[in-house]
């Protein structure tokens, strides 16, 4: 440890002018790890043609770790057989929102900044999650609405920088949604209009008008890093680095052509596909990968296993993903044009398989009300309308319900996080047994759609599965319905 502190701080050899054209809200490691390689390559085919400005909203962390470096943070590669790494210079400037909103609204009002990105999560768009319309009761919306100079969230930030673009007679910038959520342009835009009409309805007719949000579709894993494992990245190379990144090799962005005027970078040339609609690609990550992610997060952690990747060196658990993927998922997605999904789902596994990647299973389990509904339930859904199987998927639910109660297995306690958790453990200290917890948990109205709480076959193949896995185990449930 003392060899490491003793190295000097990755820094940049040349001085620079921080003069931006892209401001990034939302420093994580996914933003890093993921658009900022796109960004890499571009400046390879145009230097200097993407200079961005990396914004963190809430906590000042990530700030002050990439400041003391000048923007600079290494990206490691791991494949399943090999490690790389790259440091990324694209950020050339860095701001706390809390600390400075007038230098970021300033930025945001420049002429030259014509791209705005975002990976803030889903609860920063501030939608209500039934209408996906902006919530006006949210506490940031509300102190937003009357703090014109001072806001706090992204949607605040946004508008009142479109506000003062407007007022200064600059056409507005792209706002491009780097968030994994479906539609998230369409997410993005309802949220900015929103705000923007309450504010003035002018502001939000130019927006309107004027601007562009365009969805897209992001894939790569990019787990957590732990401050051992960035002790450990520093004894690989000359320099300290305390933003590192890990990735896994694989990444594919689709963006939809919707650009204003000025925001024409070259994303092809750097490997993006610009396409007309992204919908077909997001339909079939969200239920190819993020369905089986979900899946093997609350089965595999129940069982413990600690990563993606142990969970599915387990033969029940492989056979299971294999029967899912086959019987359940793919019959529900269709190809986007020139795509095949058999060989994206062989992909898939390979990438499930890498033992270089620790994607924890906790992780993934995080915020399951919010996410299930997108991942698993539309796939049954879907199944139940063409009077298919939806066994698997309610082995997976069934899961995601003894989750929520805080304990796995093993009989060991964690924390539940999720927006819902109080509520969920309610239903688990008043519900007699399995039948009574299926019935309160499919009458949760933001989670469950009408046609699946109204749907019997759904709820007494959904009793079956609770019932067989809490009497007999997760494994050996899994290994009853894949016979």
């Amino acid at each position: 440890m003392n060899e490491i502190n003793q190295k000097p701080i990755l820094s940049r050899d040349y001085s620079y002018q921080k003069d931006v054209n892209v401001i990034h809200l939302g420093l994580g490691a996914f933003f890093r790890a993921f658009t900022c390689d796109y960004f890499q390559r571009m400046n390879k085919f145009a230097t200097n043609s993407i200079r961005v400005m990396g914004v963190c909203l809430r906590t000042p962390d990530k700030i002050r770790a990439l400041e003391r470096q000048d923007g600079l943070f290494t990206a490691f590669e791991k494949g399943a057989h090999q490690l790389s790494s790259q440091v990324f210079d694209c950020i050339y400037d860095l701001v706390f929102a809390p600390d400075n909103p007038h230098y970021l609204l300033e930025a945001l009002a420049r002429p030259r900044v014509n791209l705005v990105t975002l990976t803030v999560t889903e609860k920063a768009y501030c939608l209500i999650p039934s209408s996906r319309e902006l919530d006006l009761n949210n506490p940031d919306i509300i102190y937003d609405l009357k703090h014109p100079t001072t806001p706090r969230s992204a949607i605040g930030f946004l508008v009142y920088g479109l506000n003062l673009r407007r007022q200064r007679g600059i056409p507005p910038f792209t706002c491009l949604s780097c968030d994994n959520l479906p539609s998230n342009g369409k997410a993005l835009s309802n949220a900015v209009l929103g705000f923007a009409n309450r504010l003035d309805p002018k502001l939000g007719e130019w927006i309107l008008n004027f601007g562009a949000f365009p969805s897209s579709m992001v894939d790569r894993i990019v787990p957590s890093i732990s401050n051992e494992e960035v002790n450990y990245i520093s004894t690989l190379t000359s320099y300290r680095d305390m933003a590192p990144v890990v990735h896994e090799s694989y990444s594919l962005w689709v963006i939809e052509n919707q650009f204003t005027i000025e925001a024409k970078f070259d994303f092809k040339k750097a490997g993006v596909k610009v396409v007309s609609d992204v919908g077909l690609f997001e339909h079939l990550k969200l239920r190819c990968l993020n369905g089986t992610h979900s899946a093997l997060a609350y089965l595999g952690f129940l069982s413990g296993f600690k990563t993606v990747f142990e969970a599915v060196s387990n033969p029940i658990l492989e056979s299971f993903l294999d029967y899912l993927w086959k019987n359940e998922i793919v019959p529900t997605v269709i190809a986007p044009p020139d795509f095949e999904i058999s060989d994206y789902v062989q992909e898939l596994l390979d990438r499930y398989k890498n033992p270089n990647i620790k994607h924890l299973t906790k992780q993934i389990a995080m915020d399951g009300s919010e996410k299930l509904p997108q991942r698993i339930l539309g796939t049954i859904e879907d199944n139940l309308k063409l009077g298919r199987s939806i066994e698997l998927s309610c082995e997976v639910i069934g899961a995601w319900i003894r989750y929520t109660r805080g304990e796995d297995e093993a009989c060991n306690k964690f924390d539940v996080m999720d927006p819902k958790a109080n509520q969920f453990l309610e239903i688990h200290n008043s519900a007699r047994n399995s039948k009574e917890l299926v019935d309160s948990f499919i009458n949760l109205e933001d989670i469950f759609c009408l046609s699946l709480r109204t749907n019997d076959v759904f709820k007494s193949m959904l009793e079956k599965a609770l019932a067989r896995q809490i009497e007999i185990g997760t494994l050996k449930s899994l290994k009853e319905v894949i016979r």
